[in-house]
């Protein structure tokens, strides 16, 4: 009898199988992408971190509750230290000449910044041209009595001095200095002095050389002198 003759028939390929070659550009750029992925994060994961780190902080700070002794100490600062009735003030210059003198029906002193505040304040700072003198529904009064501001129905005036007339200037809020003899506003101003009647949108005034501006716009009236009767 015939021998048995077995046939090979190789197998067909399927797709997928071991034969099939991957294609290497997609597998190439996903190896890129995860490079410059890498990359990126190495370098912007710690400044990432840093920055949510500082939020992170800043929020902590905002919900923290202050404690009861830093505001019971913040709310003393900002309450008087000690308060006067019907108290008067007086400066002296270093050669023992009067300065300043100041009177008002209460005194409060806060300690932050050594201020001081008056109510129904009167001030006379004497200077050799002649003293002026201001009064003021309030004042407050710093650097030891040299500066003073006044607010509230604010008067100013002096007296008549051998060379010159008798003057007031009425506002809202003046500065004085009263070492210099120096008072000054941005204030509208009413200035009287003889027969001139002028107002302005502020004044400065330096006792020394009885130098005076009225700021602009400014108005003025002379009204002429009576006539003295033959």
């Amino acid at each position: 009898m015939p021998a048995d003759v077995q046939a090979q028939i190789p197998a067909p390929e399927l797709p997928g199988g071991p034969n099939e070659r991957e294609p290497r550009r997609p597998r190439a750029a996903s190896e890129h992408w995860s490079i410059r992925l890498r990359d990126l994060l190495s370098t912007y994961l710690p400044l990432l971190l840093m920055l949510l780190l500082a939020a992170l902080t800043w929020w902590l700070v905002r919900i923290t509750p202050v404690p009861l002794a830093a505001r019971t100490t913040e709310l003393a600062s900002q309450a008087p230290d000690y308060t006067l009735g019907e108290v008067e003030l007086v400066r002296y210059r270093g050669d023992g000449s009067l300065m300043a003198r100041i009177r008002a029906r209460e005194l409060r002193h806060y300690p932050v910044g050594d201020r001081v505040e008056l109510d129904a304040a009167w001030l006379l700072a004497d200077h050799p041209d002649g003293a002026l003198l201001a009064q003021a529904e309030r004042a407050t009064v710093t650097d030891e009595g040299q500066r003073v501001r006044l607010e509230g129905d604010v008067r100013l005036s002096r007296a008549a001095t051998p060379t010159q007339e008798a003057f007031e200037a009425r506002t809202r809020l003046l500065e004085v200095d009263t070492e210099s003899g120096r008072a000054w506003t941005d204030e509208p101003v009413q200035w009287t002095q003889g027969e001139l009647r002028a107002q302005a949108a502020g004044l400065d005034y330096d006792q020394s050389g009885a130098r005076l501006q009225l700021k602009g716009p400014v108005r003025a009236q002379l009204s002429a002198p009576p006539r003295v009767p033959r």
